[in-house]
């Protein structure tokens, strides 16, 4: 069952925007969707146990992992009109079981502590007004033995003329926020603040990925 944790009047985006949204990430991301999915798979193994997708869009990602994982997945979204988009993905998908959508904001994990084996958020890092707070969240969500992943990658598998399209599609639309993605000692600092022992910042020409580790 589909949880939620905001106000019901936190809106920024109406249906239909919300909708042509999930139609342009699809459009133009799935590549990197399936490509770090599997590079995910093949770096931790198919993994199992509960999961959070921290600022899960439209549930995209989380029903790609789902395919490949046995996770059950709680996947995270602040925006109603994404979420309710995101709802309707997943029970298209018929991954109601596995998948649950929760309306709710990063700064305030709507979850105990030591909840979760693996944590990861793709593509929200930027959004996040209090960066220090949020990482805080998530080392306090992840169970002993846990891992986290928060970064921008594209995953190792996309191509060339692939990865250069959708850095360029996306550094257009982010404007001057695309430069979270390319500032690894700045996160570097974020994350020493926020009181985070054990994280390695992963860079490759697909982008980077802070890796936590609890």
């Amino acid at each position: 069952m589909a949880q939620e944790h905001v106000p019901a009047d936190y809106t920024k985006m109406d249906l239909s925007e919300a909708k042509r949204f999930d139609k342009m990430v699809r459009e133009n991301f799935t590549a990197a969707i399936v490509s770090t999915v599997k590079q995910i798979v093949e770096d931790y193994g198919v993994l199992g146990g509960i999961a959070v997708d921290v600022g899960s869009g439209t549930a995209l990602f989380a029903i790609e992992l789902c395919r490949h994982t046995e996770l059950k997945i709680h996947a995270l979204e602040k925006e109603r009109a994404i979420y309710e988009v995101a709802c309707e993905n997943i029970k298209w998908e018929g991954l109601t079981e596995r998948i649950t959508p929760v309306l709710g904001d990063a700064n305030d994990l709507p979850f105990e502590s030591e909840f979760a084996d693996f944590v990861i958020s793709r593509g929200s890092y930027h959004c996040w007004e209090d960066k220090e707070g949020v990482f805080g969240e998530i080392y306090r969500v992840l169970k002993r033995g846990g891992i986290g992943l928060v970064g921008g990658g594209f995953g190792r598998y996309v191509t060339g003329e692939e990865l250069k399209r959708m850095k360029a599609l996306r550094d257009r639309s982010l404007k001057e926020d695309a430069g979270a993605y390319s500032s690894p000692e700045i996160l570097r600092e974020i994350i020493d603040k926020a009181g985070i022992p054990n994280f390695s910042i992963l860079d490759d020409p697909a982008g980077f990925w802070v890796e936590i580790k609890k």
